[in-house]
């Protein structure tokens, strides 16, 4: 890809703003792909680490175990923004980390709140941002 506009991860972050669903894709054991819609709950600002909440007994936690690469995919086809990361996910259980990224509309899929043993933190780590706007598009590759 060209970059036509090279974005900053401030810039990233701008157009990320709105944007609360993604696609979340984690590598399977047979060698495939697996998508599900998650929410990185807008109202944490991205800062170069993407962050999600998880039951520690999901799927997407075994599949991140065994390949801790992941892909996440945003649309807004109303404001024609799109981003692509590639990154690799860490699981986190700190549960200070987890009290000061928790909003009360968690409540309703971890009814232990952030202090649940049940309860985990998937955070990204992207080593290469894409995007498409209506203004340009590009990429932004970071440092491993």
């Amino acid at each position: 890809m060209t970059d036509t506009n090279p974005a900053t991860l401030k810039q990233i972050a701008k157009i990320m703003r709105d944007m609360d669903f993604c696609m979340f894709t984690t590598a399977t054991s047979d060698g495939g792909m697996y998508a599900r819609p998650m929410s990185n709950n807008r109202e944490v600002e991205f800062d170069g680490d993407v962050w999600f909440f998880s039951r520690t007994e999901s799927r997407k936690v075994s599949e991140i175990k065994a390949d801790p690469r992941v892909h996440l995919s945003y649309i807004d086809t109303k404001q024609f923004r799109f981003i692509s990361f590639d990154g690799v996910a860490e699981l986190v259980t700190d549960v200070a980390k987890k009290r000061a990224l928790w909003d009360k509309e968690l409540a309703r899929w971890f009814e232990d709140g952030p202090e649940g043993d049940d309860v985990m933190l998937i955070k990204v780590r992207p080593k290469v941002i894409a995007y498409w706007t209506g203004e340009g598009d590009g990429e932004l590759k970071l440092d491993a």
